[in-house]
């Protein structure tokens, strides 16, 4: 059961005005070939928001059972993949959700009340008081319509939410077994959230769930052109994420060699993912 009383870490999340058409990415000055997080003062505040949702969380991570991020079959996509697409709403849906988990620590897995303007912010969306906040309205619609959340409404105040199964079934929402991809908090607190664009997020889990907990580059994995169906990610997409994620540090794709001395070698690309550049501040180079 959510508690209806207001504590004083609700009012954490009340954003300062802000010109908020200032976009959360900068281009770089003259000379210089990076693009980095925004130091404005809607970055400087995204920035704050994001750093008190992880202190509010005391967690290390979140942990996404492997049925989010792939299926079992090519005929249904996962609801990782599913959350990306539809343009401009796919943006926000997957940070959303993944900051909503984030701060859904203990049963039942409730997330206080907090208004669409303050995530809007935390995302650092454009015109959090108005689109922005609309935005995260439409999102939490589509997470609701999807199964993956629920939604007590109060005309007065934020609708609570409760978190349900990442599958998408439904079902009540419980901690990943075994098997489950972690992302660190350096994501929300170096603002890997805001620099990349959402279908560069759903690629960086998509490998870090290939990549498991292999510790060595050399042994760095690969896929075969007809297991990538199953992460529901269209090669179009994959094309375009791939290079974002190479762009910020992340990512390495090698060719190497598949087959014996004397059969026909073909060429595979593997992945790997550098997962202390999470705890590094977030850029992305040209």
């Amino acid at each position: 059961m959510l508690v209806k009383e207001r504590n004083k870490d609700e009012y954490l999340f009340t954003p300062i005005n802000i010109n908020s058409h200032l976009p959360h990415l900068v281009l770089p000055q003259q000379g210089h070939t990076s693009m980095s997080v925004d130091p404005t003062e809607a970055g400087t505040e995204s920035a704050r928001q994001l750093r008190r949702l992880v202190e509010l969380s005391k967690r290390a991570g979140i942990q996404l059972p492997r049925e989010f991020v792939r299926s079992a079959g090519s005929d249904r996509p996962p609801p990782l993949a599913k959350m990306i697409r539809g343009g401009r709403g796919g943006e926000v849906r997957l940070k959303l959700y993944l900051s909503l988990t984030l701060i859904a620590v203990k049963a039942p897995y409730g997330v206080r009340q907090m208004a669409g303007r303050s995530w809007a912010s935390a995302l650092a969306l454009p015109a959090p008081e108005s689109r922005g906040a609309r935005r995260i309205g439409d999102a939490l619609n589509w997470l609701c319509a999807e199964k993956l959340i629920a939604l007590e409404r109060d005309p007065a105040r934020p609708p609570r939410i409760a978190m349900l199964s990442p599958v998408g079934d439904g079902t009540a929402y419980e901690r990943p077994g075994s098997r489950y991809t972690t992302l660190t908090t350096g994501f929300w607190t170096n603002q890997w959230i805001t620099v990349l664009s959402s279908s560069a997020v759903a690629l960086l889990l998509v490998l870090l769930d290939l990549q498991g907990g292999e510790k060595e580059q050399s042994n760095a994995p690969w896929l075969a052109g007809d297991q990538w169906p199953r992460y529901g990610i269209s090669p179009d997409t994959r094309t375009r994420a791939t290079k974002e994620l190479q762009r910020a540090g992340l990512l390495t794709v090698s060719r190497v060699p598949q087959g014996k001395e004397f059969d026909y070698l073909r060429l595979r690309n593997t992945y790997w993912v550098h997962k202390e550049r999470l705890e590094e501040p977030a850029e992305l180079r040209s």
